[in-house]
């Protein structure tokens, strides 16, 4: 048995396996055990003598100090394992976690701290491992409900429990965009707070959640809500959350949603912890692009299955209403002695030929008309169809026709055209209650299949299009989503059968070609019609619709565009190039933005943003930073409506969408060239 002498003591000194400093009052270290030498770095005899102060890293150093005063005047034992994240450094210069322990002593030499340190860098990286296990198996799990799932908000709900338990949180909800466009809302809570936070209303003002997340798409860490500058949801601030860290829900920077995470203890969340909220919002953000790509076919299908049944209906229509009128007109000629007889014969047959044009339109819609398709130059027919719109439309409509004399002839039915045309005019004029202007503009366009392959049925060639615009009031993101179903109208009763633009659609169709429409809400509507080439016909058209390769380039293009898709579209195109691309979604986004980069060369922006944003103001904002700043506007509207809805002057670089990727190069060249 070792008995306690002054070599017992050494041996169990040296024994310990953690390092053993002892340290005097003037914080130069005495004594220190072979453990302490292999922890530290330290040679035999290299640790005795030097300051403590060496020992901690250069960032809290003079900290240190004061602390080690302040401990001499009230010395009190403080035992391992405190929680606190504490780091020391070797005389190597590498600096490690470690647990510290301090008792206070005296001996022969006066007054002295035992320091017991211990190196927990392999705990640290279990945990760490643990941790990341723990958010990897909840991101596979919230991946695996975003794939089964097709309901946003039930993916939604997924995430915000997924995300909930790895980050310690005791809030974690999802703050989405309403259709109404006015303010965010909660609408999901999970944890102690749910009850004080579901359905709190959160204003969409900039600086709301410091309007980083709103505008920029970027997610953001706040550490302390108390003595933050940044304006905080009063509901999270009455529930008690003092820290916060938020992930933008949405595509690119068009931003729908927030994920937000809070903690009642201030500095809870750790930079870490905002990569893993971002990449389940970034899954939420998924669900919710393919929950808009599932409404875009589900529409496609449901015009298809209206078709389908709208064309069965119109056929035995069309039989029963051939029966009824043979019939009505034998009796017509029938010598009947009585006066009211032949006046309700005479009006039947007039619902008869009725019927007959509603069916006709049924037809339109579902395909299946007669037509007989043949080259029609639309020069002369849209300056023949004038003088019929001008009539027709009244006084107070002024009628714009824009076609080039180069243009070559559609492969359509001209009957079936012009009374399109007609449909599409009746509507702007309708949309137009106190007058304003129409134009017409056809074209010549190149569709490559990319260009194409979001439509079924419609093959990448040459195409005339036909753009009928309107300075109308526009249509919301809903009515246009059904805007050429049949039946469906929003005029008042009488006033419209809804098959106008169902009419048009079908007979695109059946043309081989395609409709598309663009709208905003107080601005007006253009419907593009694509009709294909007739073969044979001119092949002249405008540098701007041809298949040749455009130019590669290295400068520097600012992208502003408030749609996510299509500024996906234009950032790889231009990337393609070699182009270095910058992108905003407002004004105040790409001002940033050419401060940060004042190299930029051209402004590539969309004429209508979000907002009251136009892409002329977000023009005329940055060459004021910068005069020479070249500027290329793309637009759904015909180029012709453009000066007088937006102020623009007819000299500008203008590009029409949709657009190909070479029609995008040579309009960029051709820009910075200007």
């Amino acid at each position: 048995m070792i008995k306690p002498t002054e070599d017992a003591f050494k041996l169990l000194f040296e024994a310990a396996p953690d390092a053993i400093l002892v340290v005097d009052s003037s914080g130069h270290i005495r004594l220190n055990n072979e453990e302490a030498e292999r922890l530290l770095d330290a040679a035999p005899g290299e640790l005795r003598g030097i300051l403590v102060e060496r020992l901690v890293p250069m960032a809290t150093r003079r900290h240190h100090t004061q602390l080690r005063e302040s401990f001499q005047t009230q010395p009190r034992r403080r035992p391992m394992g405190m929680g606190l994240a504490l780091k020391a450094l070797k005389l190597s210069g590498h600096e490690f976690p470690v647990e510290i322990s301090l008792a206070p002593t005296h001996s022969d030499e006066g007054d002295e701290v035992i320091v017991i340190m211990r190196d927990v860098s392999e705990r640290l990286n279990a945990r760490r491992t643990e941790r990341e296990l723990v958010r990897a198996t909840s991101l596979a799990r919230v991946s695996q409900l975003a794939l089964r799932e097709r309901d946003f908000a039930t993916v939604g709900s997924h995430a915000i429990e997924c995300a909930r338990v790895p980050l310690g949180a005791d809030v974690v909800a999802i703050f989405g965009q309403q259709a109404s466009d006015e303010a965010l809302h909660c609408h999901g809570a999970v944890g102690a707070l749910a009850d004080s936070v579901t359905n709190a209303r959160i204003d969409k003002t900039p600086a709301m959640l410091s309007g980083a997340v709103l505008d920029g798409g970027v997610p953001l860490l706040v550490g302390d809500t108390s003595t933050s500058s940044l304006v905080i949801c009063p509901a999270l601030l009455d529930a008690g959350i003092r820290s916060l860290v938020i992930a933008p829900v949405g595509d690119r920077e068009r931003i729908s949603g927030l994920l937000v995470a809070g903690s009642a203890t201030t500095h809870h969340f750790t930079t870490d912890d905002v990569a893993f909220l971002e990449a389940i919002a970034n899954i939420a953000s998924n669900a919710m692009q393919r929950s808009v790509a599932e409404e875009k076919l589900l529409l496609s299908q449901r015009l298809e299955s209206l078709g389908q049944l709208t064309g069965g209906v119109a056929h035995d229509f069309n039989n029963l209403l051939t029966v009824i009128s043979g019939n009505l007109q034998i009796l017509e000629e029938t010598d009947l002695p009585d006066p009211f007889a032949k006046r309700a014969i005479a009006s039947a047959l007039r619902a008869s030929r009725r019927g007959a044009d509603l069916t006709a339109k049924l037809l339109a819609f579902a395909r299946r008309q007669t037509l007989h398709p043949s080259a029609v130059p639309i020069p002369e027919l849209l300056a023949s169809f004038r003088d019929l719109l001008a009539r027709t439309l009244g006084p107070n409509i002024e009628i714009q026709v824009e076609a080039e004399a180069s243009l070559p002839a559609a492969l359509a039915d001209s009957g079936q055209l012009e009374t399109a045309l007609l449909n599409l005019a009746v509507n702007s004029r309708d949309a137009m209650v106190t007058g304003g202007t129409l134009h017409i503009e056809a074209s010549a366009v190149d569709l490559s299949a990319d260009d194409v392959q979001s439509v079924d049925d419609w093959p990448a060639g040459r195409y005339v299009r036909i753009s009928v615009s309107d300075t109308g009031t526009g249509m919301s993101r809903e009515t246009l989503n059904r805007a050429f179903e049949p039946f469906f109208t929003t005029k008042g009763i009488g006033k419209g059968s809804g098959l106008g633009l169902s009419m048009v659609y079908g007979f695109a169709k059946q043309s081989h070609g395609h409709v598309t429409a663009y709208s905003e809400l107080g601005t007006g509507t253009t419907i593009n019609l694509f009709l294909p080439v007739a073969t044979g016909a001119s092949s002249e058209t405008n540098a701007q619709n041809t298949y040749a390769p455009a130019p590669a380039g290295s400068e520097r293009i600012l992208v502003v565009e408030d749609d996510a898709d299509v500024m996906t579209v234009a950032v790889n195109f231009l990337e393609a190039f070699g182009y270095r691309v910058f992108t905003a979604s407002n004004r105040r986004t790409a001002a940033a933005r050419l401060r940060a980069h004042p190299g930029i060369d051209l402004l590539f922006t969309d004429v209508v943003l979000a907002g009251d944003e136009t892409g002329p103001k977000v023009a005329a904002s940055l060459q004021k930073l910068k005069p020479t700043l070249r500027v290329l506007y793309a637009s759904g509207y015909a180029r012709s409506a453009l000066p007088l809805q937006f102020g623009l002057e007819a000299d500008i670089s203008f590009l029409r969408k949709p657009y190909s990727r070479d029609q995008l190069g040579h309009a960029i060249r051709k820009a910075l060239k200007r």
